[in-house]
């Protein structure tokens, strides 16, 4: 789900062809879309897949039953009245304006997997259902390259609305995922956590850096509206180390690899 804004920027580059071209779309029934409702001035439209988007993915695929739940009137309500909407639009803007930086010449986003696409990547790891509902649900993983290198990460965009108990409460599954994938050869990527406001990030990094778990994860921290600051800049802290801000490509090279992890070949999330 991705809202008109987020549409031109990735796809369009211009605001009012975005609108034109979303409108036709919509009409055709490839994609479908909803207002969601504000005490005061009017919400940008959100685009959803539709069933004619589901179909002609469908057959690309050559698998006509892939995108039908995705398509399902239930499902789509449902998103429409989430409390977790703001959350949704928040981590997408992050992975949207990784693409519109490469776009500017700088760096490309290789991969990108949805909250729901990451959680099936989980599934493909045929990881028991009975461990799956111990693991964390990340906001998406994304594979960023620049200059000749890449970063594989994971992200955690917070708006502020969990206790900072309940937030470095997460890092145990964290510990528990990065010990799962490591059967299958493969490395949990950095985990990024993404906070809207530097008085929220300081307090954050106290609770993160006093758990236990934080020491066996490779973990950074921004302070950002990814609308306005490019995740791709020197904006990340590492939280344990020297305290210095670098840019996402170097992450890899602040937070090296404690060895204890297999490395996966090639681009796993793929």
């Amino acid at each position: 789900m991705l809202t008109t804004d987020q549409l031109a920027a990735l796809a369009f580059g211009n605001i009012i062809t975005a609108r034109h071209r979303l409108d036709v779309l919509a009409r055709l029934g490839a994609l479908r879309r909803f207002r969601p409702h504000r005490p005061s001035g009017s919400a940008p439209w959100h685009y959803l897949l539709g069933p004619l988007g589901a179909a002609i993915l469908g057959a690309e695929d050559r698998d006509d039953m892939r995108w039908l739940p995705h398509v399902r009137a239930g499902r789509q309500v449902a998103l429409q009245r989430s409390q977790r909407l703001d959350h949704m639009t928040g981590a997408n803007w992050f992975f949207v304006s990784l693409p519109v930086q490469a776009g500017r010449g700088g760096g490309e986003l290789r991969t990108w997997l949805t909250e729901s696409h990451t959680a099936e990547f989980f599934y493909g790891l045929a990881i028991s259902v009975s461990a799956l509902t111990s693991l964390p649900q990340p906001d998406g993983i994304g594979v960023w390259a620049e200059g000749g290198r890449t970063i594989a990460l994971m992200l955690d965009y917070d708006t502020g609305s969990e206790h900072l108990a309940e937030l470095a409460g997460k890092l145990d599954s964290y510990a528990r995922l990065a010990e799962v994938m490591s059967r299958y050869h493969q490395q949990l990527p950095l985990l990024l956590f993404c906070f809207l406001t530097p008085r929220r990030e300081r307090t954050a990094r106290r609770a993160l850096a006093a758990s236990t778990d934080s020491l066996s994860l490779r973990i950074a921290t921004a302070a950002i509206d990814p609308q306005v600051t490019c995740p791709a800049g020197q904006v990340w802290m590492p939280l344990h180390g020297s305290g210095r801000q670098v840019r996402l490509i170097d992450l890899g090279r602040a937070i090296p690899d404690r060895g204890h992890l297999a490395r996966a070949r090639g681009d796993p999330y793929r």
